[in-house]
């Protein structure tokens, strides 16, 4: 009877071997997960000042993606945690399905607090790049870059804005990497659940 030569973890050692690279593996994948840089074209607020961007912000356009498509009268709530981390809480309607959808997440700064260079998390352990490039003095609009440039945000606390202001935030955008092309106004009116 011909004898099968051993498999690759059959073998105690060959065992110790396969268990070190699968963690090695993991651990690569975890860094790789946690890990987020600032795109060179991408140029942070540099006098950032967290409390004052705390707060509920009106999404006035956007570059879509999948948990936002079709979504109107969307908003990002900002809030700190005990730990120095930012809670995300975005919020808006479905007008296919008649219904709110809503998400929570953790944003932490990838380095100052005085920078408006942060990750954001919605699938822990994965983050993506959260920056923002624009906020006016009063804090009362901002434009946010996300992910490689392929994401973008204009936010305001009203929620209308006038064409001068938001063709003024789309260069802003523009000269960040983003491809404004592929911007869209987000329309306002549906009334909103309350926070749960």
């Amino acid at each position: 009877m011909e004898r099968k030569p051993p498999s690759a973890c059959s073998t105690h050692s060959s065992a110790a071997r396969c268990l070190l690279a699968g963690g090695a593996a993991l651990a690569a994948g975890w860094y790789w997960a946690q890990r987020v840089s600032i795109p060179p074209e991408v140029l942070p607020v540099e006098d950032f000042d967290v409390e004052r961007y705390q707060g509920h912000w009106y999404e006035i356009a956007r570059i879509d993606y999948l948990f936002e498509r079709g979504l109107t009268s969307c908003t990002a709530d900002y809030s700190m945690n005990a730990d120095g981390t930012v809670r995300v809480f975005n919020q808006g309607f479905d007008p296919e399905k008649g219904v709110w959808k809503s998400a929570k997440a953790v944003a932490r700064f990838i380095g100052a607090h005085t920078e408006g260079a942060l990750k954001v998390s919605f699938f822990r352990p994965f983050y993506s790049g959260y920056y923002v490039v624009h906020v006016d003095d009063d804090y009362q609009c901002a434009v946010v870059v996300g992910d490689g440039c392929r994401y973008c945000w204009v936010l305001s606390r009203s929620p209308e804005m006038n064409d001068k202001l938001y063709a003024g935030l789309l260069s802003v955008a523009a000269a960040n990497g983003v491809d404004i092309s592929r911007m869209h106004r987000v329309p306002h009116g549906a009334q909103p659940d309350p926070e749960d």
